[in-house]
């Protein structure tokens, strides 16, 4: 059964902030595809993923957003894109328009100006996001939920924080890069998919003790190597379920699960769905 929690502020209705479209925040418990913003097409989306996940598919690879992520949708967008299943998540929106000719309240025109071109140039529509992020969101559904006296204007100081902080995050994600070390790491996983490798054989395979190994793939990725390892071999499965024809079982025999139960279980622990919902819910959107 599918529990969802929507809370959603928008113009014409009372908003404290006036720039802003709309503002708010959504928890589901279900596996869905992606479909029309419930608040209208208008104005830019900067969202952001506390928990869960959001993919894409377009025709040949797939794409997932995961925790701690930011969201750019465009006006016109569908939530997540076309394409997009929208996974058990919590996130949190704001929708605003940049004026044509004029500045955003408390901003200078040309930092407007600077502000608008640096999000219609963004080639990423998701990318890692700082944790505090959520604070910011969360206190602007605050102010919305009980506005005092000065709503509007703290309101505006997050709402600044949140729109610069992202570009902030976008352009450190432009300038990342991974150590020699874990992309000779990954390159190791990816090539020995079907095998249930440990985290000693991938440290031994980069000449590090395992400890200090594992430091430098969490810290740089996010993952351990062993849960890295497991979504390698799950968006492979996916890819499998997506454009072939191939029976679940086979699949998961092909990319080293010991069983077809081990195979769907570990598929759904990661993904919400067990393998043939997962298919059948990619057939339902081409």
């Amino acid at each position: 059964m599918n529990t969802e929690t929507l809370e959603m502020y928008r113009r014409p209705d009372s908003i404290v902030l006036p720039e802003l479209v709309s503002l708010g925040y959504f928890v589901t418990s279900e596996s869905r595809l992606g479909g029309v913003r419930q608040d209208g097409t208008g104005g830019l989306e900067i969202g952001y993923l506390e928990q869960g996940s959001v993919e894409w598919w377009d025709g040949k690879e797939l794409h997932e957003a995961g925790p701690n992520s930011v969201l750019i949708d465009h006006p016109g967008d569908w939530q997540g894109g076309v394409s997009a299943i929208v996974h058990p998540c919590t996130r949190y929106w704001l929708r605003f328009d940049f004026p044509h000719d004029e500045s955003l309240p408390g901003l200078a025109a040309s930092t407007t100006m600077l502000l608008r071109d640096a999000y219609n140039s963004m080639g990423r529509r998701h990318f890692p996001g700082r944790p505090a992020l959520r604070e910011l969101f969360n206190e602007l559904l605050v102010q919305q939920r009980d506005p005092g006296a000065f709503a509007e204007d703290l309101s505006r100081a997050l709402f600044h924080q949140i729109m610069i902080g992202v570009l902030g995050d976008y352009e450190r994600q432009q300038a990342r890069k991974n150590s020699p070390v874990v992309v000779n790491a990954l390159s190791y996983m990816k090539a020995n998919l079907a095998s249930d490798i440990r985290v000693d054989a991938v440290s031994n395979h980069v000449s590090l003790s395992t400890g200090y190994f594992h430091d430098i793939f969490l810290r740089e990725t996010g993952f351990t190597p062993a849960r890295y390892h497991m979504y390698l071999r799950i968006i492979a499965a996916k890819h499998a379920l997506i454009d072939t024809q191939r029976s679940i079982t086979d699949i998961g025999f092909e990319l080293g699960f010991s069983s077809s139960q081990y195979f769907a279980t570990s598929f759904k622990k990661l993904v919400g769905l067990t393998p043939n919902g997962y298919r059948q819910l990619r057939r339902a959107d081409l």
